[in-house]
């Protein structure tokens, strides 16, 4: 094995690295003075190619970039693509001392993401020739990488050095940096707690948007961040405008999710003072049209980039759909501390192909795969608590029950009233309340659907030119209609469990027999 030829280093003017950026550039100079291959993987968004060009600066190395391997390689045979990979880095090695591969990940992934390559393992038998030649030669290699991976058989041989995550003090720096010192009076400790995995590009396009004048203060900071550098995949202008003000007979789960979810999300503050946090798992459970998807349209208005959501849009079954899975849980673990609502998993669950689905949930819910998932809510709501999978109710992933329960009187009164506002059936004095106890059996959305029966019934009298009937006789009407349609489904078969209606209504029997305690 040939000595490894000298390492100069020289000093050059060049913007300054934020502090993580400084410790894992100095642990790779101190690498590159003992091995011939070497790795640094660093987070898209997180400086790895500045750190590759003050690299090439200050060492005189070569830097390949994709368009180096791209003029090389389209001039080999596109069934010679692994050769084309292997010359471009021979070529450049006999040229210069130290050679630097920026995003070598896209380099292999140009050959080992091909489904059914022709000739498979020929990028492996390509890269072990460069790993000889550089034992043999005494020269350097660093690969660039964004997960901190490399390719069979580089990944035994190559000294890696990773840099997946900024700090408090690196928001700080490189805001700070990027805003030209506007942001002097902001709590950068309190910024990370809301926002922690932000990176470079994202800060730099906030920075960019900020007012021209004046300096700014935490708040400001944080919601502006908000609006301009966070995401959801659900877009609240295409949502139905829902408010917990407008959600009737759910105080208590209202408050308990307030204790339990919104403090820790939106009080960042006390997030870092008192060290609250937001549950991991919840559960709302309860008859069909008590109110849970509406809880999800609310926390969707109230936490904007901090919600995300699968529901029936995403179909199992399809090619794409872990994919799709997939994206939706790195997204919400980017915006963390997030919430990911996953609409009637019952009826997602109850697809016995998608056994993979349910333990990639259990392994979210763990925090197995990395700190950042312990950041995320999952929020799961069931009809049918019987069609989950008891692994996931008796373990103690779900950290809170809240039971969506029918409305009782008064809040059946306050709905009646709220839904006949503005209509042309007005109801006379103590009609209200004589219709919410007819209504005793209701759920919201059954509320809704009675009202919206009854302006039909009306309408149809006035289109056909028959007498106009008093309005509280159009709503017992609908009434009897909605329980008539009820015992027609009753009598149907029962195809799932999800189409139990006394499973459905009756939760906590189903809680009972798994030994699960209920809490709200």
């Amino acid at each position: 094995m040939q000595t490894l030829r000298p390492l100069n280093v020289k000093t050059v003017e060049l913007p300054p690295l934020s502090p993580t950026q400084e410790v894992a550039y100095q642990q790779l100079l101190g690498k590159l003075q003992q091995h011939n291959l070497c790795g640094l993987g660093v987070n898209y968004g997180h400086g790895r190619s500045f750190m590759l060009k003050r690299l090439a600066l200050e060492t005189g190395g070569q830097l390949l970039r994709l368009a180096d391997f791209f003029d090389e390689i389209q001039t080999f045979h596109p069934l010679a693509i692994e050769e084309g990979i292997a010359a471009t880095l021979l070529k450049a090695l006999k040229a210069h001392d130290l050679v630097i591969v920026d995003d070598f990940h896209h380099v292999c992934n140009m050959v080992e993401s091909c489904y059914g390559k022709a000739r498979p393992g020929v990028l492996i038998a390509a890269l072990d020739g460069i790993l000889r030649w550089l034992e043999q030669s005494g020269k350097r290699l660093v690969l660039s990488s964004q997960h901190g991976h490399y390719v069979d058989p580089l990944n035994e041989f190559v000294q890696k050095v990773n840099l997946i995550e900024f700090t408090a003090e690196d928001h700080a720096f490189l805001f700070n940096t990027l805003s030209n010192g506007r942001l002097s009076n902001v709590d950068f400790e309190r910024v990370y707690v809301f926002a922690p995995h932000l990176n470079a590009i994202q800060m730099a396009y906030a920075c960019q948007l900020l007012p021209a004048e004046g300096t700014f203060d935490t708040p400001f900071l944080i919601q502006f961040l908000e609006t301009y550098a966070l995401f959801s995949n659900v877009d609240t202008s295409e949502v139905d405008p829902m408010d917990f003000s407008d959600l009737y007979g759910v105080e208590e789960v209202i408050r308990q999710l307030e204790i339990d979810i919104i403090v820790p999300m939106e009080r960042d503050d006390l997030a870092k003072d008192l060290g609250i946090r937001a549950k991991r798992g919840v559960l709302l459970y309860g008859p069909p049209g008590t109110g849970k998807t509406s809880i999800g349209r609310a926390l969707a208005h109230r936490l904007h980039s901090k919600f995300f959501l699968l529901d029936g849009t995403v179909i199992s079954g399809t090619d794409q759909f872990y994919h799709k899975v997939s994206q939706i849980f790195e997204a919400a673990k980017h915006n963390a501390p997030s919430i990911l609502f996953i609409d009637d998993c019952d009826v997602l669950f109850e697809n016995q192909d998608e056994f993979g689905l349910y333990r990639y949930l259990l392994t979210m819910l763990d925090g197995l795969e990395s700190r950042s998932n312990t950041q995320v809510t999952v929020m799961f709501t069931a009809m049918n608590i019987g069609s989950l999978p008891p692994a996931l109710i008796r373990s103690g992933r779900v950290e809170l029950w809240l039971e969506m329960k029918l409305p009782n009187a008064t809040a059946r009164q306050a709905m009646l009233q709220s839904i006949i506002t503005g209509s042309v059936l007005q109801l006379k004095a103590g009609e209200l309340s004589h219709l919410a106890e007819l209504t005793y059996d209701c759920s919201g959305a059954d509320l809704k659907r009675i009202v919206a029966d009854a302006r039909n019934l009306h309408g149809f009298d006035v289109a056909k030119e028959q007498p106009v009937r008093a309005p509280f006789e159009y709503f017992a009407q609908a009434i009897d209609q909605l329980r008539a349609n009820r015992e027609r489904l009753a009598a149907a078969p029962a195809f799932t469990a999800a189409h139990n209606p006394a499973a459905a209504l009756n939760p906590a029997m189903v809680l009972a027999q798994m030994g699960v305690a209920e809490e709200v």
